[in-house]
């Protein structure tokens, strides 16, 4: 694992992967559920609105975070196994 490097072929299918991913989890899926909880769940009371809506935007909320959350622990993976040290460099001239 520490001698492997992102290629530009790599670097663009994972980017890709990565959208797909996060496309899916935060407009698909919400969109499908509230259509969902419509039509075959009738849920047309103002509470069971409300609980259709507040399910929708956890979702959208928590995917949001997984999507974050797994970007960070990448990038600090990648620094464990390149050596960086605990200040991370910024670019600029040295």
């Amino acid at each position: 694992m520490r001698g492997w490097e992102w290629t530009w072929t790599t670097a663009v299918i994972a980017s890709m992967i990565w959208a797909f991913l996060a496309l899916t989890f935060l407009a698909l899926l919400p969109s499908w559920w509230l259509y969902f909880a419509d039509q075959t769940l009738r849920w047309r009371t103002f509470w069971l609105l409300k609980l259709r809506d507040l399910i929708a935007a956890g979702e959208i909320v928590t995917a949001f975070a997984v999507l974050f959350g797994a970007a960070y622990i990448m990038q600090e993976v990648r620094h464990k196994l390149r050596g960086g040290s605990a200040e991370h460099r910024t670019g600029g001239y040295r």
